[in-house]
């Protein structure tokens, strides 16, 4: 072999070893190395290839092919899933030739993956993640931010896939307004934090249409389902509460929800002074019963709690209400619930002084129930679980000082 052969043979083998962005730039220019690799040229895009881009992007849109044109054609190496596995899809690390191509309309902006037919069967993909309309990612972006509140770490978006939504709500229950069954194509858009807290679902789950002008949060698939641990700690709690066997007890409501300190169906918190800091949680509400009681827990990713101004039961409160009238001459109106609490009375008497009947020293299981008048009055009631409602006295109330008083 001459000494000329022998010196393009090793430089050729080392062309082949080297990323293919530096392969094709080298195989560009007019260089004698490029004329002695005639092989590494990157073919030009087939028009048949184009126009199945074209066909496919107006045919998921609904346009017309002539709407439909492409923007630009960049050369690539992909693998034989074209660089964009399935999930579980098992990929050949053969390098094919192909183009990455971008295909414009309107507003959208699709990148595709593509090879030669003559290569691969299926010869394109879709890159969905990078033809999101940047509009609709950062709208996406913005509300996981003011979501994580305090911010924790960098949001991103992670995965992008392509839908038809059945109606006009991207298929989420509303109570705000009507859904009509009109079908609207978008987008389902997942996201994740560098560095999130147990407060926060692990990854956000999001909805929308095409363009962006309806970015709606997935509530349920970015917070998931009430894991089995939790469901049976909870049946636990509340039957060590209410001193009764766990088999007594069932789940009957699991509702996902997002809540904080500025509002939302979230746990029962005392009246604060001060102005709490925004904390959004995201988690459960948690419905068991047993008989007459239905008590109400919420519960998160790292644990839950009794809620028991929501879980004393109503008719307590009403007669409650009720001999708050009859005594102060007020109509009922004037009085609602502060505060309740779940009790065990030392005795018969559920903690008031009475001389008749005479109180046994047996624990009772009960409420202390808090009623408000008129922001003024504190009226307190004992009763037992299920009933027999005591009046235990009266007391002026006094808002907590305010953290801001005069309001500067």
């Amino acid at each position: 072999m001459t000494l000329k052969a022998t010196i393009l043979t090793i430089v050729g083998s080392l062309t082949l070893a080297i990323p293919y962005t530096y392969q094709h730039t080298f195989a560009s220019t007019s260089s004698k190395l490029s004329q002695a690799q005639p092989s590494l040229k990157v073919p030009e895009i087939p028009k048949s290839v184009i126009l199945q881009l074209r066909q496919n992007m107006a045919k998921r849109l609904n346009l017309k092919l002539s709407n439909v044109r492409v923007a630009r054609v960049e050369s690539k190496i992909f693998d034989s899933c074209l660089n964009l596995p399935a999930k579980n899809e098992k990929c050949q690390k053969i390098g094919y030739t192909g183009w990455t191509v971008r295909v414009v309309a309107g507003k959208q902006s699709w990148l595709y993956h593509a090879v030669s037919p003559k290569s691969l069967r299926n010869n394109f993909r879709v890159n969905w993640l990078q033809s999101l309309p940047n509009d609709v990612r950062q709208k996406a972006i913005s509300n996981v931010t003011l979501l994580s509140e305090p911010p924790v770490g960098t949001i991103k978006v992670v995965s992008v896939e392509p839908q038809v939504w059945k109606n006009n709500c991207l298929e989420l229950a509303k109570t705000d307004r009507r859904c009509h069954s009109t079908k609207t194509p978008g987008w389902l858009i997942k996201l994740k934090s560098d560095r999130s807290n147990g407060k926060e679902p692990s990854q956000w789950v999001y909805r929308s249409d095409l363009d962006g002008k309806i970015v709606e949060l997935d509530l349920l698939a970015s917070v998931g389902n009430l894991s089995q641990k939790l469901n049976a700690d909870i049946l636990s709690d509340v039957a060590k509460r209410s001193q009764t066997q766990r088999s007594a007890w069932k789940v009957d409501q699991v509702q996902t929800l997002q809540w904080s300190n500025y509002g939302g169906d979230g746990p029962s918190r005392p009246i604060q002074g001060a102005v709490p800091v925004r904390d959004n949680v995201f988690g459960w509400k948690v419905l068991v019963s047993s008989l007459k009681q239905q008590w109400v827990y919420y519960a998160t990713k790292n644990g839950f709690e009794f809620d028991a101004p929501k879980s004393v039961p109503s008719y307590l409160v009403e007669e409650a209400i009720k001999a708050a009238s009859v005594q102060t001459g007020k109509p009922k109106s004037n009085f609602r619930l502060h505060w309740a609490e779940l009790v065990t009375w030392d005795d018969t008497c559920l903690g008031v002084t009475i001389t008749k009947p005479a109180c046994e020293k047996t624990p009772v299981l009960g409420w202390r129930i808090s009623l408000m008048e008129s922001n003024s009055t504190l009226f307190t009631f004992h009763s037992r679980l299920d009933g027999d409602v005591r009046f235990a006295g009266s007391s002026p109330w006094l808002p907590p000082p305010s953290a801001n008083p005069g309001g500067r």
